[in-house]
């Protein structure tokens, strides 16, 4: 039987909004807590994470906050400054998340197998593997 559709009542809204909460930012800081000051036992908040309507409106929320520009930048900015104080990892990070060290990403798909490619075809797919494995090892002698 499908679940009907259904709205999250004002505890399950606290709750939610509790879960998405970074961990650290989080008050009460364990599960347990949070169901006694919301009042129920803890088995009510895993029972609700189940139901159908609240994943969904979970899930939903997540990937809002995954999306967000906001966070985007934050996480940017955080990678940017610690690269500033030295850390080539975070530098690596940023400037692959920019773009600026390699092309940007992009999706190709082999229709043929290494056995089928022309001479011409395997000479520039072993080109490409050199010139990204030359940008990497010269990134890691910075």
């Amino acid at each position: 039987m499908a679940e009907r559709t259904q709205m999250l009542d004002a505890r399950q809204e606290e709750y939610l909004n509790w879960l998405l909460a970074p961990a650290h930012e989080r008050t009460p800081t364990t599960q347990v807590e949070f169901a006694r000051h919301l009042g129920v036992d803890s088995s009510t908040l895993r029972r609700w994470e189940k139901k159908e309507y609240f994943k969904k409106e979970w899930e939903r929320r997540v990937n809002d906050l995954q999306g967000s520009p906001e966070r985007t930048q934050r996480l940017l900015d955080a990678l940017y400054n610690k690269a500033l104080g030295g850390d080539t990892r975070a530098a690596t990070l940023y400037l692959q998340a920019t773009h600026r060290l390699t092309p940007a990403p992009s999706s190709t798909s082999a229709s043929k197998s290494m056995g089928e490619l022309s001479d011409e075809e395997l000479d520039q797919l072993i080109g490409k593997m050199a010139e990204r494995e030359k940008h990497s090892r010269q990134l890691k002698a910075i």
